[in-house]
């Protein structure tokens, strides 16, 4: 009986070290690397869905892990994915205008002042025109975003160009910049995450900037006037970076289920919490008595004489890439 219960400990010994040794596939973690407060609309509206719907449609298989804090300042976003420090991060695409042209779609002025609407007309623009230019090359793109089109939000009323002449303004480098200065103004570029340092210590006076950033960057203290104009000055655009490396280390199966809740869903995410900040923060800031001015048909003939660049260069980019850059741009505008 002993010799037979050995031959059976035996046996199961042997069974569990043969069982040991069958290949189970490891549950994947994307590290994403987040600069943003945790109160952004990005981070609430669209980061944190996305990681729970990752999850969620690979039946965990891939789950996302959010940096405490961020890896890289944020003009270094792309290089820190290419790098393999993080797996998948936001960039704003002026940080890479050497790289990125074409997205600057989104940038002309005159569009869609919701988010939500610019943003899903230039992922699909980019899906249907612009994506053969592959300045992506070496990296995934998941999707692509805006905020809402931006506004003049001063110290003082900025109803003509003259108005600007000499005023220390915050703009976003690139288009919006070179637009401001074209206008007179005396511009001051950092990331937007430090758009409170410049404006609370009087650096400057005002930005170009969406109304939610009143109540996210917390202006509201520091603005008197809001200049409004249809279809808005322009918009800050942004990637979702994701490490071609990790991409191709997934199942087809968990890159389709990711594909599914990407893309077209990012810029929905990001734009719907973007607009509703943007309505929450025009009740409050009314309330608090901050004036709204709405551009003059004079105003606005200055402001598209001087920002005629954008588009100009948007043509010619396009055409050295090879993309039909006016088709491009009336796909764009047909999706507001």
């Amino acid at each position: 009986m002993t010799s037979r219960i050995l031959s059976v400990a035996v046996a199961a010994a042997v069974m569990g070290g043969a069982l040991s040794v069958t290949p189970v596939k490891a549950e994947t973690e994307i590290l994403f690397n987040r600069f943003v407060p945790a109160k952004h609309p990005f981070n609430v509206g669209m980061f944190i869905p996305w990681a729970k719907d990752v999850e969620r449609v690979t039946n965990g298989s891939v789950k996302v892990k959010f940096t405490e804090k961020s890896l890289a300042p944020p003009p270094k976003q792309w290089n820190m994915v290419s790098k393999g420090i993080a797996d998948a991060a936001m960039l704003a695409n002026n940080f890479e205008s050497g790289r990125l042209k074409l997205p600057n779609i989104a940038q002309i002025p005159f569009g869609a002042s919701s988010a939500e609407k610019r943003g899903l007309a230039m992922w699909r623009t980019h899906v249907k025109y612009l994506a053969k230019a592959n300045e992506y090359k070496g990296m995934k793109l998941l999707g692509q975003w805006t905020v809402s089109a931006a506004n003049i939000l001063a110290d003082k009323p900025i109803t003509k160009m003259s108005d600007l002449k000499n005023y220390k303004i915050w703009a976003i480098n690139g288009i919006p910049n070179k637009m401001m200065k074209n206008m007179g103004a005396v511009v001051v570029s950092v990331p937007g995450v430090k758009m409170f340092n410049v404006v609370s210590k009087g650096i400057v006076k005002g930005s170009v900037t969406s109304e939610y950033t009143l109540m996210v960057f917390k202006l509201m203290p520091y603005i008197k006037h809001i200049t409004t104009i249809p279809g808005g000055f322009q918009s800050n655009n942004f990637s979702f970076l994701f490490s071609l490396k990790k991409w191709n280390g997934l199942s087809a199966a968990e890159k389709k289920a990711i594909t599914s809740i990407s893309g077209d869903t990012i810029a929905v995410n990001a734009g719907k919490r973007v607009d509703f900040l943007d309505t929450k923060a025009r009740g409050l800031a009314k309330k608090k008595g901050i004036k709204y001015h709405t551009a003059s048909p004079e105003f606005v003939a200055d402001f598209r004489k001087n920002a005629q660049f954008a588009v100009d260069d948007f043509l010619k980019v396009a055409a050295s890439k090879g993309v039909d850059g006016k088709a491009a741009l009336d796909f764009f505008k047909s999706q507001f």
